[in-house]
C-alpha cells in the first residue's frame, strides 16, 4: 500500500469518528431536557414554573368576583414539592408547598399577603425534547384566592344587607345571633346606613395553615335613618378558618 492511499484511509477513519461523535452530540443534547426531567422528576419543572410565574406576574379569578386578583410583585420561598396523594383539586398529581409573599389588588381594594401557600400542579402538554410542561391546576395561588373570595362574598354582603349569605360565611353557618355582641353591634351599625356603600380600601392577610388573619381598612358612606350625611373609615381585625377548600370568619362576620 502506498503512502498516499494508507494516508486516505487515515482521512475516511477519522471523518467516519468525528461523524459518529457530532451525532452522539446531537443525540445527547437532543435528549438531555427530558434525561434531566425522568432524573429530577418533576420538582425542576414545578419551581421553574413558580420562578416564570413571579416574573410574569399573576392575575388570579375570584369566585364572585367581576375583577381578577391582580399582582405588582409577587415571590415563592422556602419551596417543597410532593406527591399530591389526593389532596387538592381532581387532576393533581404534585402539590408545590411555598411561602408566598403578594403585593397585588382586587379592582380598587389593595391586597396584601404573606402566609402558607399550596399549589396543585399537574403535567401538562410536552414541550420540546418531549418534556411534560407541568402546570398549576385551576389557580397559582388557591389558599390566596380563597381567602379573597370569602373577604369579597363578604363585602358584598354587608353592601347588600344580605344577612343569610353573612351566616354562611360564618364558620360551620353558625347565626349572626351566635356572633359576639361586639360583632353583632357592629353589623347593625352597618347594616342601618341606608344607600350604602361599603368599600374595603386593603386587605392585610396573614395566611397560616389552618386559617387566616387579616386587618381590614374599610369606608363606609350613606345616609343615617334620620338623612344626615353617613363618612366613615375605619380598621378591623378579621379571622378566618379553613375548611376543606374555602375559609369562613370567626366566630362572626365584623
Amino acid at each position: 500500500m502506498s503512502a498516499a492511499q494508507a494516508s486516505a484511509r487515515a482521512e475516511a477513519r477519522a471523518r467516519r469518528a468525528g461523524l459518529l461523535v457530532g451525532a452522539l452530540a446531537l443525540a445527547l443534547l437532543l435528549l438531555s431536557p427530558r434525561l434531566l426531567s425522568l432524573s429530577a422528576g418533576p420538582r425542576a419543572e414545578i419551581l421553574t414554573a413558580l420562578k416564570s410565574l413571579e416574573q410574569r406576574g399573576l392575575e388570579l379569578s375570584v369566585p364572585g368576583s367581576p375583577q381578577p386578583l391582580r399582582s405588582r410583585t409577587v415571590h415563592f420561598s422556602r419551596l417543597s414539592v410532593g406527591p399530591a396523594d389526593g389532596a387538592g383539586p381532581p387532576g393533581a398529581a404534585a402539590l408545590a408547598r411555598a411561602t408566598l409573599d403578594f403585593e397585588g389588588a382586587l379592582g380598587a381594594t389593595k391586597v396584601s399577603s404573606v402566609g402558607v401557600e399550596q399549589v396543585p400542579f399537574a403535567p401538562g402538554a410536552s414541550g420540546s425534547g418531549g418534556v411534560a410542561r407541568w402546570r398549576p391546576v385551576a389557580s397559582a395561588a388557591p389558599r390566596l384566592v380563597a381567602v379573597v373570595a370569602a373577604l369579597e362574598a363578604r363585602r358584598q354582603a354587608l353592601e347588600a344587607g344580605d344577612r343569610t349569605r353573612l351566616a354562611a360565611l360564618s364558620a360551620g353557618g353558625a347565626p349572626q345571633g351566635a356572633a359576639p355582641k361586639a360583632s353583632e353591634e357592629a353589623l347593625a351599625q352597618v347594616l342601618s346606613v341606608q344607600d350604602r356603600d361599603y368599600r374595603a380600601e386593603a386587605w392585610y392577610v396573614r395566611l397560616e395553615r389552618d386559617e387566616a388573619s387579616v386587618g381590614e381598612h374599610w369606608h363606609l358612606t350613606g345616609s343615617a335613618p334620620g338623612g344626615s350625611r353617613v363618612d366613615l373609615r375605619g380598621e378591623r381585625r378579621l379571622l378566618l378558618v379553613r375548611r376543606g377548600e374555602e375559609f369562613f370568619f370567626s366566630p362572626g362576620v365584623m
